[in-house]
């Protein structure tokens, strides 16, 4: 297949409008995210840019009964994980993270050496059905040209799946190094620099590699590459070239604060900073009105802590509260179930102050009559009076 080519025509393609479940709680109700969207992860060396698209990965492959009843699409969805010089102990981690979680099955034609390696004839399978994730990846000692054509490549599997009515998750890890590299390849080729000695056509690749992402009609198969391109930022600046450039590109932003990961707010997504432009079009329905102007709420709470260093004592308290709901566990992924009903116990003055209190209520509703919550929470979405009484007596008895 043609690595470089077009992306596919306006004509073709359909609006995003099926969600993408991550399993990050503050990314499922403030930001959400669509099957087909460009998604940019920026943020520091070492906050947890990676670890959103391996939570995005396993939720995928073990979606929740809720939103099959919203009509969300509940494809399988294929991992692409495309590492640009990336360290061989950071790939290591990240492997072991996945087949540790128990959604990966090893193919016969996977071989562990003393580098886990997978052999080219994995490539080329005709029962995608087998292979759920794929790493393709230079290293350090790898040349930019390589580097800097590996992204196409990977770019051009997800088409193969897409037209083969599969839906794909591809993240470029990261875009700012490929940018180094092609700013090598044209320093060999004799190009005259621009600014920040990148050259001027840089952002002509980027947009063109992007641009092939998106979602097919119906007639077409339905099916949609979501594309999470990664920047690596220095010292918080958000303002540099590469950066503003795909800023520029994408539909949206997540930004990965070193303060908030400093201080154990994990993952340290900010959400003064971030935003999705596709918005609640692919947000769950009952996400939706659980989640109605919590991003606002969240960004003067946290704006105002930041200022002032004080807070009133209620505010203090939703502050709390919801640092703890949208707080997470590395690599445990949040059902879309549980985060409507945390919402939900947040919409009804149920707050929780510490940790504790959370965890022993999500032991409790996972062990003692889930089904009878699940009822009640649905029939409550709709905010009826009768339904509200039913949760408000039932969570009094439990908290």
């Amino acid at each position: 297949m043609i690595l470089l080519k077009r992306g596919t025509r306006i004509a073709l393609r359909n609006k995003v409008n099926d969600s993408l479940i991550t399993g990050i709680r503050l990314v499922d109700s403030c930001l959400p995210i669509g099957r087909g969207q460009r998604q940019l992860i920026l943020g520091d060396k070492s906050t947890g840019k990676t670890s959103i698209f391996v939570f995005s990965l396993l939720t995928s492959w073990r979606y929740s009964i809720i939103s099959s009843f919203e009509g969300i699409s509940t494809k399988r969805l294929f991992g692409l994980y495309l590492g640009i010089n990336i360290n061989l102990s950071k790939l290591m981690k990240l492997l072991y993270s996945i087949i540790s979680y128990g959604a990966f099955e090893l193919s016969t034609k996977s071989s562990f050496d003393l580098g886990f390696s997978i052999s080219f004839n994995s490539l080329a399978v005709s029962n995608y059905s087998s292979v759920l994730f794929l790493v393709v990846s230079t290293h350090s000692s790898s040349s930019a040209l390589l580097s800097f054509m590996i992204i196409n490549l990977g770019m051009t599997i997800s088409e193969r799946l897409r037209d083969r009515s599969f839906d794909s998750l591809i993240c470029f890890d990261d875009l700012s190094k490929h940018a180094k590299c092609y700013r090598q390849v044209s320093l060999l080729l004799g190009r005259v620099p621009s600014r920040d000695a990148y050259s001027a056509d840089v952002f002509n690749i980027h947009s063109s590699l992007l641009e092939r992402s998106g979602r097919l009609r119906l007639n077409y198969f339905g099916s949609s590459i979501t594309a999470f391109p990664v920047i690596e930022t220095i010292n918080s600046d958000i303002t540099e070239y590469i950066a503003t450039n795909v800023i520029s590109i994408t539909d949206g932003q997540l930004y990965t604060n070193k303060r908030l990961f400093l201080d154990s707010l994990r993952p340290a997504i900010d959400s003064a900073l971030s935003v999705s432009r596709i918005g609640s079009n692919a947000q769950c329905k009952f996400v939706k009105v659980v989640s109605a102007g919590l991003k606002n709420e969240l960004t003067s709470l946290r704006i105002a802590f930041n200022s002032f260093g004080s807070l009133s004592s209620n505010s203090l308290l939703k502050l709390y509260s919801l640092n703890t709901i949208l707080s997470q566990s590395h690599l445990v992924p949040s059902f879309i179930e549980f985060t409507i009903l945390l919402l939900l116990c947040y919409r009804l003055n149920y707050f929780f102050s510490d940790s504790s209190s959370l965890v022993s209520f999500i032991h409790f509703i996972t062990y003692y009559n889930t089904a009878f919550i699940y009822l009640i929470f649905l029939i409550s979405s709709f905010y009826s009076n009768q339904s509200y009484s039913l949760l408000s007596s039932y969570l009094s008895i439990i908290l």
